[in-house]
This record gives structure tokens, sequence and C-alpha cells, in this order.
């Protein structure tokens, strides 16, 4: 059979006439209608609408008491304030405005305002007091002619951070470390404001002093955590369960005497997750003692271990009715720095209140678990609250020579401790206090 193959021709574009621009087609755009009103808003749902969620946080509104101070030739005037106030007081950002009056004015050239603040700072080898922030505000001042006014309307903002040692800094709040909480040092960081009037002088005297005018005040700068604490967190193993994510773990362990071959005792403390708490908050937690159960006996003082021989000193055997310490607290820590050398002092700001578990256990020693624990371990399990004391109104801060810190601090001492195999355990983990709970009206 012949085949025969035909070539194919190659393909070729057919070519069109190019239209010419009178012949071009000119679209004009579309036409648009004018978009829709915007409908209007209320905070209260329409008959035809229904509320699906709201928030209800608000912002404090600011007081609109007047605070005067006055001698006997400048009267001040500030505004914003509580009806009752013993001091002005101000927040971060704030606005501090009023007026200043002058019941005499004849020699005036100048009127200006100085904000200052200042930190006294004692410890057993030193003291200082020197002004750590400082700004001067014109309120008048004369232009060589003119009369000078006898009140002086002024405002200005106070700013949110200072420079120390080269660094920016939040301004510290209003503090004062008494005696009744530390007696080997002082700390105490304050503010004021100080109206300064010049006046030229007399024939005989060109220069008179300046008139000056200070009111103290108080500098609160409002904080409040960045969520709330879990709202019911007992019992803890079944949130612990739901809400893992709610909770933080804090690992410490409390150790043994040299000479003793009994084993540690492992603490977990869970506190709620963000850290941060108000200072009216109470912050629950749940401590859990892990170990043989050798162990947590000695820590009960149940039993004494039989490699230990009470000796006879009176102090020792006056140890061995001492019953166990199980703490959990706040602890504040406060560090002055002067010439180099620093000075802390820590005390409690806050006790916690401890519930051994199960609810029902008649003694400390039949609350060990052991049922559900492998390699023949125990726990000892609490559950409990703790708040920081009412006294307690300012969070912590820094500066290069004051420091105030706040940990949450858990404390095991056993009984028996001058004979017991375990040692007396501290462990302190850093949280935040603040001013305001998380579901405050908030305002700086």
């Amino acid at each position: 059979m012949t085949v025969l193959v035909v070539p194919t021709p190659p393909l070729t574009s057919p070519s069109l006439p190019s239209p010419d621009v009178d012949d071009q087609l000119v679209l004009d755009p579309p036409t648009y209608s004018p978009s829709a009103a915007v409908p209007p808003y209320s905070p209260s749902p329409r008959p035809s609408e229904r509320l699906l969620e709201a928030t209800a946080r608000t912002r404090r509104s600011r007081p609109r008491g007047i605070f005067v101070r006055s001698n006997a030739l400048i009267t001040i005037a500030l505004r914003g304030q509580e009806e009752d106030a013993v001091l002005p007081a101000y927040g971060r950002n704030h606005t501090v405005s009023g007026d200043i009056g002058l019941s005499c004015t004849q020699g005036v050239y100048s009127v200006s305002i100085k904000v200052e603040g200042r930190l006294h700072l004692v410890c057993p080898d030193s003291e200082s007091t020197n002004p750590f922030y400082q700004a001067i505000y014109s309120v008048w001042k004369s232009g060589g002619s003119g009369l000078c006014p006898s009140i002086f309307p002024f405002e200005f903002a106070l700013p949110e951070v200072f420079t120390d040692v080269g660094l920016a800094r939040p301004l510290p709040p209003t503090y004062d470390l008494d005696e009744s909480d530390a007696a080997d040092i002082r700390a105490q960081c304050s503010y004021l404001i100080r109206v300064i009037v010049r006046r030229r002088g007399s024939k005989l005297a060109l220069w008179k002093p300046p008139k000056t005018l200070t009111v103290p005040f108080v500098y609160r700068p409002r904080t409040r955590p960045p969520q709330p604490i879990i709202s019911s967190p007992f019992p803890f193993l079944s949130t612990f369960k739901s809400l893992p994510e709610e909770w933080f773990q804090i690992f410490s362990t409390m150790s043994t005497k040299a000479e003793s071959d009994m084993e540690p005792i492992d603490c977990v403390l869970f506190i709620p997750v963000v850290q941060t708490f108000a200072m009216a908050d109470t912050i629950p937690f749940y401590l859990q003692l892990l170990a043989p159960s050798e162990s947590l006996q000695a820590l009960l003082g149940s039993t004494l271990p039989a490699h230990t021989e009470p000796k006879r000193s009176k102090s020792i055997s006056s140890g061995l009715t001492t019953p166990p310490n199980v703490r959990v607290y706040l602890l504040r820590q406060v560090t002055v720095v002067l010439k180099g050398h620093f000075s802390t002092h820590n005390f409690t700001i806050g006790e916690g209140t401890l519930r051994s578990l199960p609810p029902g256990a008649s003694s400390p020693s039949s609350s060990l678990r052991s049922e559900t624990l492998t390699n023949g371990h125990s726990t000892l399990d609490y559950e409990g609250e703790v708040h920081p004391n009412s006294n307690i109104t300012v969070g912590q801060f820094c500066t290069s020579q004051l420091q105030v810190r706040d940990f949450i601090t858990t404390y095991l001492a056993p009984s028996n401790q001058y004979t017991s195999p375990l040692r007396v355990h501290q462990h302190s983990h850093p949280i935040r206090l603040v001013t305001d709970a998380f579901e405050d009206n908030f305002d700086c």
C-alpha cells in the first residue's frame, strides 16, 4: 500500500487593516449613583435590633473640684481635683491646669511654675536628697510695657518619662517607705509644684528675692493587667484540665542536709498565668509538694528519722516540738543605691491562706496522696488565696537609685528543723502589682 504524505503549508496570521483614528470607538466611563447615607448609630438598640455583645468598662470621668493654696502674695487654684482632697493628684500624662492670682502686682516682671520630683534616701552609711526631675514653665513675662495682670491661667502636661543616667524611665509614683516597714533604710519619692514670682526692686534695692508658693502633689500613674484572673479557679484539678493555659507553674526544690540520704521535695506552685495583679485582687494559688513518703513525713514531723539522735541542747530540745510551717505570701523588696552601695530590705505585704487537700483530712499526715503515683512518691496538696495588704497603694517601679519589686514566695520549714534532714526552703518568683483590676473603669 502506498502512503501519500502531503506537506502542511505554514500557518500565517492574516493581516488585518489598521483602523483609522476616526473609526476608533471611544467608550465613556459608566455612570455611578451616589452611595447610600450612613445609617445613624446609637448606644441603645432599636426595636428591630438586638445587642450581641457589650463591655461594661467605661473611662473614669475626671473630678471637677478645685484645690486652692495661698500665701500673702500668691494664690494657686488647681482644677480637676477631688472635692475633699488633702493634696492634688495627677496620673500618667495628665494635664495640670488652673489659675494663679497675685494680691499685689507692683514690680512683677515674671511669673513661672517649676515642677520637681525628689528622692530622699537613707541607708546605714549615707543619706541623700536630690531632684530627679525638673521642668520650668513660663506663665507670664513682662515685655517692657503694659501692666502686670493679677490672674494668670496656665496649662501644661506631665511627661510620661524622665531621663535617668542617660536612660528614659517612667516617672516613679509618689512613694514613702516608713520606719515601720524598714528600720535600716528610708525611701521617699515626692513631687511639688512651685510658683515663682520675680519683682523689680526699689531705687535703694535694685533686686528683690523671688516670692514662691509650694504645693506638694501626688503622682499616681494607673495601670491594669492585660487579662483577668480566672473567675472560678477551684477545684484546681478541674480548671487545670479544662483550662491549662490559665495557670503558670513555678518549680523549686526543698533540699536536704549534706549528711542525709533522704530525697528532696519537689515544690510546684500554680498561680494565674497573667502574673500581673491589682492591689485589690485576691490571687488564687495551688501548691503541690511531691516526694517519697519518708521525705514528706520528715517535713510534717510525723516520724523522726532513725539515724537522727536528739542532742541535749535546750534550744534543740525545744525545736523538737516545732510544727511544720508552710506559707505562701507576697514579698516586697526595696533596694536603695547610694554611692555605689546597695541596701536591700524585704518585708511581707500579704499573707496567704492555705487549705490542706482533701478538705476532710483530719491531720496533715492523713492528706498524703500515694495511690495514683509511681515510684513510691506521695504528694501534699494545698489550695488558697493571697492578696496585698490594704496599706499597699503603690506597685513596683525602678530608678537608678531606688527599686521596688514584688514577689510571690513559697516558704517551707520542717518540723523539728534542728534535727530534720530537710533544710528550710524559700523560693520567690517575681510578679507585678498594679493599681487597677482588669474589670475596673480605667483612665491613666
